[in-house]
């Protein structure tokens, strides 16, 4: 839709018996994925497909509030 091909390769998943080493690795994954939904967004405006726009700014602000709360959970 965007112009692009879709994937299924994933990020590698991190495992480590410490809690906050967890929580640090799944922190960097939201990052990720707010800087990857930021990009869509651009993209769809440039299309000029607006409600597609929309809709991905919604998913970004759960992101950047998942993110929010495992910075309060580690202190930050």
């Amino acid at each position: 839709f965007l112009g692009g091909v879709p994937t299924v390769d994933v990020e590698k998943i991190y495992v480590d018996a410490n809690n906050e080493t967890m929580l640090e690795q799944d922190l960097e994954g939201e990052y990720t994925a707010i800087k990857r939904y930021k990009e869509r967004i651009g993209q769809a405006e440039e299309l000029q497909e607006y409600a597609l726009s929309q809709q991905l700014r919604t998913i970004l602000a759960d992101e950047q509030e998942h993110a929010m709360d495992i910075e309060s959970a580690l202190g930050k």
